[in-house]
């Protein structure tokens, strides 16, 4: 198992934050230019994912070149602890075809804690397993690095 994790702290609130996570459209906008996300066949994108939304998406490299399909199927988990305030969203998803779908287990992980009452603190957690994994964290690493410094940039929009 690989795990790469990476935490933004973001200009917005929370509650900003958790509407964000469950956002298509911000999730899109986390991959581009590099990766474009589009639903397959002839399904579309809910207004928002919750518990159940399960979707398979087609990524292309800058909209050109096919990357593979991926599918998303979100579960929001319950906060663990006694006060705390942290929420999570995984997306138990996996890729379904592309150079990713070599590796064998998928889940994504994305925590929101508060920070204060326009602050947030976004934590992704990505944990991949199988013999591709180290190959593929080679990729994904830098990549959770790009999507904290988007994720940064991108909440001051979502306040």
């Amino acid at each position: 198992m690989v795990q790469i994790t990476v935490e933004a702290a973001l200009g917005c609130s929370a509650d900003a934050a958790w509407r964000a996570a469950h956002s298509p459209a911000a999730a899109a906008q986390l991959y581009r230019p590099l990766l474009q996300m589009r639903p397959r066949g002839s399904e579309r994108f809910p207004a928002a994912f919750k518990t159940g939304s399960r979707i398979d998406v087609a990524l292309r490299i800058f909209g050109a070149f096919p990357a593979g399909t991926q599918r998303i199927a979100i579960e929001d988990l319950v906060a663990r602890g006694a006060g705390s305030q942290a929420r999570t969203m995984r997306d138990a998803g996996r890729p379904l075809s592309g150079p990713l779908a070599l590796i064998s287990s998928w889940n994504h992980e994305i925590t929101i804690i508060p920070a204060g009452p326009r602050s947030a603190v976004w934590r992704d957690e990505l944990t991949i397993g199988g013999w591709f994994s180290p190959l593929a964290a080679a990729v994904l690493w830098p990549m959770w690095r790009w999507r904290a410094l988007k994720l940064r940039r991108l909440a001051q929009g979502w306040a």
